[in-house]
């Protein structure tokens, strides 16, 4: 992970030059989950996160807020109503890949076991953290576990009831996007592509695969980490009865993109291209690139005509030849 000196404003700040092994620290056997919301301009959307985090049941959790340079109130709103919550305060907008690295690495430091991804336009029932570790702890070999997600204005639609994903068709999959949850995707699974929106994950499987890789900034770099993980013998589980609610592109619609898709659709685009050069091999090419042009160029194409959102139209073509032209990175490197 690059130096966070100069991008930490807090006292928080630590940036030891170390190797990826040197994250392993003596901790004591009590298990210890440090939950980590990541932040930008959510000052309207924290409370209900961190007020559905405080009312967890039956789970040693900390919290802490990474900040992304906000500008909107929300280090004051932390510090004046969440006194207990660790502020971890960015200098700027460093994306989702570089801010929770920072968090993680803060949390491992601290001893932390687990470390719960989450982002801050979602909030969650008061056994959640607990089912999620009841999956985690199950079976040392899961190396993530991801909830039962529903979308915030319609709470008995599904978001994500597990995901998967294809290096040889390039296809991806939210299970049961938009049905509504009548108890038909309560099976235990092992899953493929886990979700940064949510995602429990173990400290070891950490230490062994790396943090998330820096070069994604935000979109797919949770389904790079999912074919990492897997590709190093893990396994990636869906915990059916932890329940956790979405209100889906908050952020990065509405604040940043001023309603248009134009950001989410360029960088989900550039990054499934980094995805394909740094995983799929000679003999999976042919497949993936046909399903790619299918499953994502085609559709988009078609779903941004139809909605007439022609910068995010242009979007998907802009991605697509900087994630051809761009130099690849090593998460490695970042460590």
């Amino acid at each position: 992970m690059p130096c966070v000196d100069n991008v930490l404003e807090s006292s928080l700040c630590r940036c030891p030059q170390v190797e990826e092994k040197s994250l392993v620290v003596n901790h004591t056997d009590r298990k210890r989950c440090t939950v980590i919301v990541l932040n930008y301009n959510g000052e309207h959307l924290l409370p209900a996160c961190l007020d559905s985090l405080i009312k967890q049941t039956d789970a040693a959790i900390d919290t802490t807020v990474v900040d992304n340079g906000s500008t909107d109130g929300s280090a004051a709103l932390v510090a004046s109503r969440y006194p207990e919550v660790r502020f971890l305060a960015l200098n700027s907008n460093f994306g989702f890949s570089r801010a929770n690295n920072a968090a993680i690495q803060d949390a491992l430091e601290r001893g932390s076991d687990y470390t719960l991804l989450l982002n801050n336009d979602t909030f969650a029932a008061t056994d959640f953290v607990l089912q999620m570790l009841s999956v985690m702890d199950a079976d040392p070999t899961i190396a993530a576990v991801c909830p039962k997600i529903y979308f915030a204005d319609k709470p008995t639609t599904l978001w994500y009831a597990g995901g998967d994903f294809n290096l040889w068709t390039s296809a991806t999959r939210h299970r049961g996007w938009m049905q509504t949850d009548e108890g038909q995707f309560d099976d235990d699974r092992d899953i493929t592509q886990a979700t940064g929106c949510a995602m429990l994950v173990r400290r070891s499987a950490i230490e062994k695969v790396g943090l998330l890789d820096e070069q994604f900034w935000i979109y797919a770099e949770d389904l790079y980490w999912s074919v990492r993980f897997c590709k190093h013998g893990y396994r990636l589980a869906f915990a059916p009865k932890a329940h956790l609610w979405h209100l889906d592109g908050a952020t990065n619609v509405k604040v940043l993109a001023k309603g248009s898709e134009e950001r989410r659709q360029f960088l989900t685009t550039r990054n499934m291209v980094f995805v394909a050069r740094k995983h799929v091999r000679g003999w999976q090419i042919p497949t993936h690139i046909a399903g790619f042009m299918f499953h994502h160029v085609a559709f988009y194409t078609a779903l941004r005509l139809w909605r007439r959102d022609f910068r995010a139209l242009w979007a998907i073509y802009r991605g697509l030849i900087q994630g051809l032209r761009t130099p690849l990175t090593s998460a490695s490197d970042q460590l």
